[in-house]
């Protein structure tokens, strides 16, 4: 009888172990208010993420990234800008939150550290999918210069890709350029296919980390 309880014991520390070793956290960090409310939001509905921090201070950023060890770190172009090498580790992403509008001003060191772009006004799906991608990433080994700049000759953009790439890291969509540029829509995503395949990316998000690293915008 007493071995029969030591072993229902062990099955319930074995199960509490595994629901403390399942546990993803998430860290949003942003000076702007409605913006940390709208990602928070969007993360919230992820059932990936069991625990959500949100903060709009260096100080406190600083603590629970330390204390809770977040998995995920969503930040502004500004913050990305700040954030200590220190913090940057394998078992842990760092998501950029672009704003409306905003032109994409990362110096080397935030290029080193962030792993994806997210508009912060993405969809719920967007942020669910970016989520779930990440989350099987994760853990896995990366190079620590992953965003340095490439070797080699840089890919050779049309003055009007290299327009639609900066539209692109603006977050904007393809019915939105058309409107901007004032062509048709095909039009748009025929130029997006080109620059995809000069940068040898199959999406956006990836388009527009590549047209950093290259500096093309």
């Amino acid at each position: 009888m007493l071995w029969g309880n030591k072993n229902l014991y062990l099955k319930k520390l074995f199960k509490a172990f595994l629901r403390h070793k399942l546990v993803m956290k998430a860290l949003i960090f942003d000076s702007n208010p409605i913006t940390l409310e709208q990602v928070k939001s969007k993360v919230s509905k992820s059932k990936q993420i069991s625990e959500i921090y949100a903060c709009d201070s260096a100080k406190t950023f600083s603590h629970l990234i330390e204390t809770k060890n977040p998995q995920f770190v969503f930040v502004n172009q500004e913050e990305a800008n700040k954030i200590k090498q220190k913090y940057h580790v394998n078992t842990r992403k760092f998501i950029l939150i672009v704003e409306p509008n905003q032109t994409l001003e990362l110096d080397h060191k935030a290029l080193q550290i962030v792993d994806a772009l997210i508009h912060a006004k993405a969809t719920d799906l967007e942020y669910l999918i970016l989520i779930s991608a990440l989350k099987l990433e994760t853990g896995k080994s990366r190079p620590i210069y992953k965003f340095s700049s490439p070797k080699g000759t840089p890919p050779r953009l049309t003055p009007r890709e290299i327009q639609i790439l900066h539209y692109l890291s603006l977050g904007k969509s393809d019915l939105a350029i058309s409107n901007e540029l004032q062509v048709g829509l095909p039009t748009v995503k025929t130029h997006e296919r080109r620059i995809f395949s000069k940068l040898r990316v199959k999406n956006r998000t990836h388009g527009v980390a590549q047209g950093i690293r290259w500096n093309i915008i």
